[in-house]
Parts: structure tokens; C-alpha cells; sequence
């Protein structure tokens, strides 16, 4: 390979690396999918027998129970508001029963901050760039919190009326009577349930039932729609799942994930971009629909008919930030919308729901079935998958994810190491063919065609494949980019310390040691590196400005990352010092 041809490839990787950390690929524009009516499926839910469904798009119709109501108890509608709560291992879930709507659900075993030291500490003006300190706790027990409540009127499970506006608000105020003030799941023991019942609404009744799972983040969520008058209701009811939870990144780190809307249709993984949605964005036939971050997601599966499910987006003033204002931002949330339906006088709807509120953790994904583990998403994930599979093994015999990944890197080195050996020979051999290759440059300058037929027997003689030093080192980037992508996915390593100032190897070192350390190992293998000797002064400039350049990338991306390059570069100075000390044979003119 010429020294033209191995600038634009090292180049080339260096801008995909970049580029790829500031700007991650773009979300699809917005788009509604719609697919034809499954008419038996239908037909099977209205005589109230309870299936999987798949999201199927349903238009009007009665599907009105045959079940009489008469067994649900009428409710004193002057009963004063209150908090209940449903407590599992994984969960602590606040409802108000003023609407019967979510008021909280924190995750148990996942913090929302996590105190680090870093010099935004001491220079409040690094904040942006290097991210806080977290002194501070942001929620109640500092735990993660899955409802964001910072959008208006549309909190989980809350229901509004399509074209009726005075009814969605009075059951938006009605206070509902709850079965129990305090639910505790214990693991090991069967589902547990608590029943929400409102009073009659405006000829209406509501009955919100919700079933939570003691070893999983599984809830179940249940609501009966009653038709407490003489006459026969049309409706169009909206049910809401919640808004996207409030991100825990307070600056300095690259989003390297999809944050926002997504959901699962014709067994891929659809995402959307927060800033495309106008309005509603609608999308039908979907398996599951929810809202995700790089570590977390909310998701729901209709369990009977729906017309469709559907995306919204509202705007909230974030929370001042190192002597800066709140920003406005957007924020998606999502839901569904039943088909219309006439439901006859003492008659219900039921509507059914699997919901999933916790870590996208691939045992936890699986547990809730549905496919929802593809939400895991990660880049070629042929390669990610079966690595992050391998670091979580290390853990298992180190604990401590730090020490995990220097190891994971030096297996994965171990692997190459044929390769990277093979592609150090060649790029030494080749350096050591610069002098004469020079020559020959200059003897036959006017005659490209004769410099090519000696350039081509200088290398039969000497037996190098001038493409020897390239190809090993391209096959190297699909595993730097799966290592990239399963090392940023991972929420096992969220908050999850290494030694000394690291005490959170998802989030940037705040001190900016590993990113120093990684800039000046770079530097120290690139004058190594036989293929610099054989570039030109301005060639060599360009090259030296790329430890500078990933350093300062390096500074914004999860310590975790940086401390794998760190790593990579020290084995690749060692492999260099063993492949200098070879002795080669005599180069024949």
C-alpha cells in the first residue's frame, strides 16, 4: 500500500471514530404503518376470550363485554385524594388516586446520580464540557425515576376522551377508591393486585386494576370502562403510558445511543427522533411501543385490540445547570387509542396491557418476552453481543467491570494478535524497502508504467505484499466498533466503579486522566509505527495532530471506553517493541 493510499485509510478511520461520537446516525423521519385488519382476531375478542395481541389496527366497532356490571361497587365520589403505592423488589410505584394516575415509579436497585470527582468541582465552566459532580440528589432516595412528570396533563395512566373534553377533565379530577393504601409484592409469591374504582362520571365508571410481578420488572395494567347510564356510549378513549424519564447526563458526554421514541413492527426495531413528531405520530401493527434512554426503557403491549398506538411531544424548562438558565426542551411520551367503540348500557370494555418500566438488561428484556430485547440495540451486534456476553463473565470471577474490560481487551488482542503481527511484519519490511522504493520514484518519475513493473519486482524479491500492513489492520475496525457499541450500551456499567477518581466508568473522567493517557500512548505508537517514517513532513503533520484530536474526543466519552483504548494502545506498543527486535532478512536489490 502507498503512502497516499495508507493516509486515506488512516484518516478514514479517524473520521468515522469522530464523526460517529459527535454525530450519531440520524433517526428516520416519522411515518405511520398501516396494516389490514385481522377480522378473526377481532372476532375472538369480542366474545371476551383474553389473547396476545399484536397491535392489530381495529375501526369501529362494539366491543361492548356481554359481562354485566353489576358486581362492581359504586363508589362515594366526595372521598378526599391519597397516594397508594405498590412495592416490589425492583419497584416502588405511587399512584394518586385524584385520576388514578402515576405519580412516581423508582427503580430499587438503579441510583439517578452518582457523586464523581471531577474539576467541574472546582471550574463551574467545565460543566458543559466534562459534566457536574453530582453532589446533589435530583429525586427522592436518588433512585431512578421512570415517570418524568414534567409535562402537563399527561401522566401514566390518565385517559382522555376524544372529543370530549368535560368528561376527560372530570375523570382527570375524580378521586378514585383504591383497594388497599399499601401494596408489597414479595419475591417468591404470587402476582399481586390493586384495584382503583372511580365513581360514576358523567354516566361513566372506571375501574383500573393493576398486577405487579415480584422478580421482574413486569406490570400488569388492567382498566374496565363502564356504561353506568340507560343509553348506548360512543367513545374513543386514549390511555397514557407516560413521558420519557428525566436523563441522568448533566453535561460532557456524547449521546452514543437513541434517546426517544421506539417500538417493534414486522420483527424489526423501529426508532423515531423526539424532534420529527408534529403533533401525533401514530403507528399501528406494532408489537410494543415505548420511550427509551441509553440505559432504561418504558413499554407497553396491547394484550386486546387497539386502532393504534401513538407518540406525542411536549416542551418542559430543564433544571438550571452551573449558573445557566433551564433550557426549553421537548420530551415524547406515549400511548394508545382504542377503536370507537358503542358500549351498551351496563356494559364494560376492558382493555389490557403488559407494561415494562426498568433497565434494558438483556435477562430482564427476556423475562418480559415480546421481543423487547431487540431495544438492547447495539452496532453489529454479531460481535457486540457475544462480547458484552464475555465481559459480563469476567465480572463474574473479578467484580469489578474496570478490571474486566483491561482484561476483555487483552483477550481480544490475544485473538487479533496473528493478524496485528502479520501487519506489523509487513509495514517493518516495507519501511525498510522506503530507501529504494525512492530511488526507483525518482530514476522512473517520467514513466509511471516502468516504475510500476519495478516497483511490483521489488516486491516479488523481497517477497512483501504491499497491501500486508492494511488488510490485517481493517479487519480490526468492525471489532473496535462492536466493542465501542457494547461498552456504551452496557448498564451494567453505569455507575459501576474502578479505581480511585473513576467511580463511574459510564460517565467521562471527570479529572480527564485516562483521555491525557490515552492521547500520549497514541502518540508514543505512532512514532513507532514503522508506516510514519514513510510519509512526507506534511503527511507526518496530519498524522501528528490525531492524538490532540481524539483526545479531546476521548475527554466527552464514558470512562469505560477511554479506559479499553488506553489499554489497546499499551498492547499495541508492546506488540511494536517485540516486531522491532525481529530480525528480518537482507533486502535483495
Amino acid at each position: 500500500m502507498d503512502k497516499n493510499t495508507l493516509l486515506a485509510v488512516v484518516l478514514s478511520g479517524a473520521i468515522m471514530v469522530g464523526w460517529y461520537a459527535m454525530f450519531p446516525p440520524p433517526d428516520p423521519p416519522p411515518r405511520e404503518i398501516v396494516n389490514t385488519v385481522d377480522q378473526e382476531y377481532t372476532d375472538r375478542t369480542k366474545n371476551s376470550v383474553r389473547q396476545e395481541s399484536t397491535g392489530l389496527n381495529v375501526q369501529d366497532s362494539t366491543l361492548s363485554s356481554t359481562v354485566p356490571s353489576s358486581s362492581i361497587k359504586d363508589v362515594d365520589s366526595s372521598l378526599p385524594s391519597k397516594e397508594v403505592t405498590i412495592e416490589t423488589e425492583n419497584y416502588r410505584l405511587v399512584i394518586d388516586t385524584k385520576g388514578g394516575i402515576g405519580k412516581s415509579l423508582q427503580l430499587k436497585h438503579y441510583k439517578h446520580t452518582k457523586p464523581r470527582l471531577t474539576l467541574s468541582t472546582w471550574f463551574p465552566f467545565l460543566t458543559s464540557f466534562i459534566g457536574p459532580d453530582y453532589l446533589d440528589e435530583v429525586t427522592e432516595d436518588n433512585r431512578v425515576e421512570m415517570f418524568g412528570n414534567h409535562l402537563e396533563g399527561v401522566p401514566a395512566f390518565a385517559q382522555e376522551f376524544k372529543g370530549d373534553a368535560k368528561t376527560t377533565e372530570m375523570f382527570r379530577n375524580t378521586v378514585f377508591s383504591a383497594s388497599e393504601d399499601q401494596v408489597v409484592v414479595e419475591e417468591g409469591r404470587l402476582n399481586t393486585t390493586l384495584t382503583l374504582t372511580s365513581p360514576i362520571v358523567n354516566g361513566l365508571q372506571m375501574v383500573k386494576i393493576f398486577e405487579a410481578n415480584p422478580d421482574s420488572y413486569i406490570l400488569n395494567y388492567r382498566i374496565q370502562l363502564i356504561n353506568r347510564s340507560n343509553d348506548v356510549r360512543p367513545l374513543e378513549v386514549l390511555y397514557f403510558f407516560g413521558e420519557q424519564r428525566l436523563s441522568d447526563n448533566g453535561g460532557g458526554m456524547q449521546q452514543v445511543s437513541h434517546e426517544g421514541p421506539v417500538f417493534f413492527f414486522d420483527e424489526s426495531l423501529q426508532t423515531e427522533s423526539t424532534e420529527n413528531i408534529e403533533n401525533e405520530l401514530p403507528v399501528t401493527q406494532m408489537k410494543w411501543l415505548g420511550v427509551e434512554d441509553q440505559y432504561f426503557i418504558g413499554a407497553a403491549v396491547p394484550m386486546t385490540p387497539v386502532k393504534n398506538g401513538f407518540f406525542r411531544a411536549g416542551s418542559y424548562i430543564s433544571e438550571p445547570q452551573a449558573n445557566q438558565l433551564g433550557e426549553r426542551k421537548l420530551s415524547p411520551y406515549f400511548g394508545v387509542a382504542l377503536p370507537k367503540t358503542n358500549i351498551q348500557p351496563n356494559l364494560f370494555v376492558e382493555s389490557d396491557f403488559r407494561m415494562f418500566y426498568g433497565p434494558k438488561e438483556d435477562l430482564e428484556l427476556l423475562k418480559f418476552g415480546h421481543n423487547l430485547e431487540m431495544s438492547h440495540d447495539m452496532t453489529l451486534e454479531i460481535l457486540a453481543a457475544p462480547l458484552l456476553d464475555l465481559l459480563r463473565l469476567i465480572y463474574g470471577y473479578v467484580g469489578n467491570y474496570g478490571v474486566a474490560i483491561i482484561i476483555l481487551t487483552i483477550i481480544v488482542r490475544v485473538v487479533l494478535f496473528p493478524l496485528t503481527f502479520k501487519g506489523m511484519k509487513s509495514m517493518k519490511r516495507m519501511q525498510q524497502l522506503t530507501p529504494k522504493m525512492k530511488k526507483l520514484q525518482e530514476k522512473y518519475k517520467k514513466n509511471k508504467e516502468k516504475l510500476n513493473k519495478e516497483m511490483m519486482e521489488l516486491y516479488r524479491k523481497n517477497k512483501v505484499n504491499p497491501l500486508g500492513g492494511c488488510l490485517p489492520m481493517l479487519l480490526q475496525i468492525p471489532v473496535f466498533f462492536a466493542l465501542y457499541s457494547s461498552l456504551s450500551s452496557a448498564v451494567e456499567l453505569r455507575h459501576a466503579p474502578f479505581i480511585f477518581w473513576i467511580s463511574d466508568l459510564s460517565q467521562p473522567d471527570g479529572l480527564g486522566i485516562t483521555p491525557l493517557l490515552m492521547g500520549a500512548s497514541m502518540f508514543i505508537q505512532q512514532k513507532m509505527t514503522p508506516q510514519t517514517a514513510m510519509m512526507d513532513p506534511t503527511q507526518a503533520k496530519i498524522m501528528q495532530m490525531l492524538p490532540f484530536i481524539f483526545t479531546i474526543f476521548t475527554f466527552t466519552f464514558p470512562s469505560g471506553l477511554t479506559l479499553y483504548w488506553v489499554t489497546s494502545n499499551i498492547l499495541s506498543i508492546a506488540q511494536q517493541q517485540i516486531i522491532n527486535r525481529i530480525k528480518t532478512p537482507e533486502l535483495q536489490n
